[in-house]
């Protein structure tokens, strides 16, 4: 009468902690597979006859148990060799169900006969991939592992080496590998259990994080709660349009991230390590929203005195980089023709008038010559199609002249500096360059408009995109040139819908 109440009650443990983890995570997958484990267990134990499917059905349980193993926390196989591993699990038990229902052809008393060796190899290598898999995971990881993996190998060994101690005439009692296999739902349903804590430790923040008892910056808090020592917070900065640090610095979100509004507006966002739960995330992060918020204008405040210094150091290197371009210039070009000019001249002074009309000439050809190169180096300091005809006619020329045919909408504001003008200028006329060594563009799209106090300039194409700032130094050197005048450039390049340039600069006075 024990045993089979202990079989009843391995069942219930099994289904239990499915239908608590099925509440408790509605789109977790482990709770399901729980509970056809309990249910696969007890039918095994109390069917002794019925159609092939129901024997099968019955016998598939173990393979079920792997599945679950491999599959947590998060109820999915993320990786080929847990799919492979559970995909044999499953065809170990079909071949099993078969070979059982003709176990008089010879075929299926081998397959009987190799029922050990196939378990073994199954069962240790789903042992094998989740110790791999605590090897390699962050804490934050091995905190969720750990319990559910103890528990496995013990489950999976006993599992494993329940037939060849049969065999061997051992005769292990039945309960041994019922409290092992058992041991894997009570580690399930613990962890729930530190789900549940850890909810309740989101409260703290909120005292944590509170007028002169706070100990600890948000990222520190909530890396505590959460438990993910790795954990980032990077705050939104929308003159800039992307997340920084709370020193400033420019963040790649290239992790699993969370995002936190506030009022429909980003506010920051969390990288966190992708094992937690995003439930958890989402609680903590409403307890800290206004802490967020106030640290959020730190950061931006942060982010805009580091880009101001950033745009002094690089006009100060542009200024120096141009004064000595502009000495060299002046040096090799004008003042060599000048010199020669002055000698030229000197000389046809101490010649007769014949000779001296030919040397005047030679002269005179020398000046001119210089007047052309005082005009290339006044070129390089500020284009004269821009002081001659305003932004409107310069870009007008500009796209006039570009390939391929671009389309240019202007509503340029009554006003515009001439600093930005400048600018916007080079804007255009590097983006139309680009498009017209590289793009492979069929179409060009320009749009220049004013408004709230802002000139914004947006260059499409239909190229084959691949832009990229951090590596082009004429596209770096506009984003450099766009951030001394305070404002931002946006560059979003992809193969499928090709580059877009998008610059926003301030028309203050």
């Amino acid at each position: 009468m024990l045993l089979p109440s202990a079989m009843f009650a391995v069942s219930a443990v099994y289904v239990i902690a499915g239908v608590i983890g099925r509440r408790v995570q509605p789109r977790n997958r482990v709770g399901p597979l729980f509970v056809l484990i309990g249910v696969g267990w007890l039918l095994d134990y109390t069917v002794d006859d019925g159609s092939f499917l129901v024997m099968l059905a019955c016998k598939v349980w173990p393979a079920v148990l792997g599945h679950a193993l491999l599959a947590f926390p998060t109820g999915r196989l993320r990786t080929v060799p847990r799919r492979l591993a559970v995909a044999a699990g499953y065809v170990e038990s079909v071949l099993l169900g078969v070979a059982f229902e003709y176990e008089r052809k010879p075929w299926a008393a081998a397959i009987v006969e190799a029922e050990t060796a196939m378990t073994a190899v199954v069962g240790i290598s789903m042992l094998g991939l989740q110790l791999h898999r605590w090897r390699i995971s962050s804490m934050a990881q091995r905190r969720t592992l750990t319990a559910m993996l103890g528990a496995a190998a013990v489950g999976i060994m006993a599992f494993v080496a329940w037939e060849p101690a049969e065999r061997a005439g051992l005769e292990p009692p039945l309960v041994v590998l019922m409290l092992a296999l058992s041991g894997i739902p009570l580690a399930y349903l613990a962890g729930l259990l530190r789900r549940r804590m850890d909810r309740g430790e989101v409260a703290d923040l909120v005292v944590r994080l509170s007028g002169d008892s706070r100990r600890d910056g948000v990222q520190e808090a909530l890396a505590a709660t959460l438990h993910d020592p790795s954990l980032r917070v990077a705050y939104w900065v929308a003159e800039q349009e992307r997340y920084v640090d709370v020193d400033g610095r420019p963040v790649a979100l290239d992790s699993a991230h969370t995002r936190v509004d506030r009022g429909g507006a980003p506010v920051a966002v969390l990288l966190h390590d992708p094992v937690l739960d995003v439930e958890l995330v989402d609680a903590a992060c409403a307890a800290v929203g206004l802490a967020l918020e106030n640290e959020r204008l730190t950061a931006e405040l942060r982010a805009k005195v580091r880009q101001l210094a950033e745009s002094r150091a690089t006009v100060l290197r542009a200024a120096e980089d141009e004064r000595r371009r502009l000495e060299r210039d002046l040096h090799d070009g004008v003042q060599q023709r000048l010199v020669s000019a002055v000698m030229t001249l000197g000389l046809a002074e101490t010649v007769p008038p014949e000779r001296a009309r030919a040397l005047a000439a030679e002269a005179k050809q020398a000046v001119l010559a210089t007047i052309d190169d005082v005009r290339a180096v006044c070129h390089g300091i500020h284009p004269p199609v821009l002081a001659e005809r305003g932004l409107h006619g310069a870009v007008r020329e500009l796209t006039a002249l570009a390939e391929p045919r671009v389309d240019l909408t202007l509503d340029l504001p009554d006003d515009v500096p001439p600093l930005v003008e400048t600018t916007a200028y080079y804007v255009v006329a590097e983006a139309l360059a680009n498009v017209a060594k590289h793009a492979e563009a069929s179409r060009t799209k320009v749009v220049i408009s004013g408004r709230d106090g802002r000139l914004v300039v947006e260059v499409d194409d239909d190229g084959r995109g691949g832009a990229d700032p951090v590596r082009g130094t004429g596209l770096r050197g506009l984003g450099e040139r766009v951030e001394a005048n305070g404002g931002t450039m946006r560059v979003v390049s992809a193969a499928e819908t090709g580059t877009s340039l998008r610059v926003v600069l301030p028309c203050g006075s």
